[in-house]
């Protein structure tokens, strides 16, 4: 009879390798920082005056087009204003950790309510295409959206939301950026009550392009952050099985 024995392997474990991707993560947040603030201004251009309805839907149909680019650039902007504000947030947090907290909840909330927006202007366009006989009844479609509490709610959060939340963000971001980029969202903001009280879309786009300015400078600021600084690094596996 014999024994088998048998030595213990001396091979090292396996280790699986995790790629630190925080680099990338900044590259991603400085791409998208360029975005929302940009198409917004843009979109402003497009604007058609909708305190009628009825005649908002006459206008739209003479040029579709201009619609459909407004409609395209407010989806773009709502799509990538969250995600921007997280970087932005992150940058900012450093230094003002409860301002920023704040500013972030702010903008999140205006945000993610403003979808009725595109909604609403998407019913312009869609309306606009009826034969001329049909467009009362799509006049009074819309005006009625907006005597109900969901529409209304949605405009007025991301109305206060937007004004209130780049105030805070941009009073967050001192020391983050350059002062000409927190202060340019500070002065967005009363051009935005400006331009609403004036019914001026001009006005309008250049309130958002005082915020795309800033938030350029804060694409700048993330891409000059140290990784240690932007995030922490990812685990060490060693020794965990591939």
């Amino acid at each position: 009879m014999t024994t088998d024995v048998r030595s213990p392997s001396t091979r090292p474990p396996r280790t699986r390798k995790i790629r630190d991707v925080r680099r990338f993560e900044r590259i991603i947040a400085a791409v998208v920082l360029l975005v929302p603030g940009i198409a917004a201004a843009i979109s402003r251009l497009f604007t058609t005056d909708d305190t009628d309805a009825r005649r908002a839907l006459d206008l739209v149909a003479v040029d579709p087009g201009r619609q459909f680019a407004l409609v395209l650039l407010e989806f773009i902007a709502l799509l990538t204003f969250v995600p921007a504000y997280l970087a932005v947030a992150r940058l900012a947090r450093r230094h003002r950790p409860m301002l920023t907290m704040l500013a972030l909840g702010v903008n999140l909330i205006a945000y993610l309510s403003g979808w009725l927006t595109p909604a609403l202007d998407s019913m312009y366009l869609a309306g606009s295409g009826l034969p001329v006989e049909q467009r009362d009844g799509a006049a009074a479609l819309i005006d009625a959206l907006w005597t109900h509490g969901f529409l209304s709610m949605s405009a007025m959060l991301i109305f206060i939301g937007q004004t209130l939340g780049a105030t805070l963000m941009g009073l967050a971001l001192r020391g983050s950026i350059p002062t000409v980029g927190w202060v340019a969202m500070l002065l967005s903001q009363p051009i935005h009550l400006l331009a609403f009280a004036l019914n001026v879309f001009d006005g309008a786009a250049l309130a958002w392009g005082l915020t795309a300015l800033a938030f350029a400078f804060c694409a700048v600021a993330v891409l000059r952050t140290p990784d240690d600084e932007w995030d922490l690094p990812p685990l060490s596996t060693e020794g965990e099985p591939a």
